[in-house]
């Protein structure tokens, strides 16, 4: 039950990212997708973590969803698949937000 609830607000939250990207100039994506880049990969204790990282398939989905996209983007050059690929990273973003919050031992 708790898998379904995170599932469901991923495509809450997707459904948002998907609608907000759709009607913004490309300048602004590529800030966004910069940002959004910057906080996945961001690491308070670089070089040295000291933490452990729970990492499972619903954290990695999006960014895996993501990619894919803009490797289908990059190939078809529908800018349908562009805005899908940035709202998964998004996604992603907003589940590395959380898990700092939250701090170490956060499972969804």
């Amino acid at each position: 039950m708790h898998l379904l609830l995170w599932i469901f607000g991923e495509a809450i939250v997707g459904v948002f990212f998907y609608a907000f990207v759709t009607y913004m100039p490309d300048f602004a994506k590529g800030i966004i997708l910069l940002a959004t880049l910057v906080v996945i990969w961001y690491d308070r204790d670089f070089p040295t973590r000291t933490g452990k990282s729970y990492a499972t398939l619903l954290f990695w989905l999006p960014i895996i969803l993501g990619l894919s996209c803009g490797v289908v983007w990059k190939i078809t050059g529908e800018d349908v698949w562009e805005r899908i690929g940035i709202a998964c990273i998004c996604v992603r973003a907003v589940y590395r937000v959380i898990d700092r919050a939250v701090g170490p031992g956060f499972h969804p």
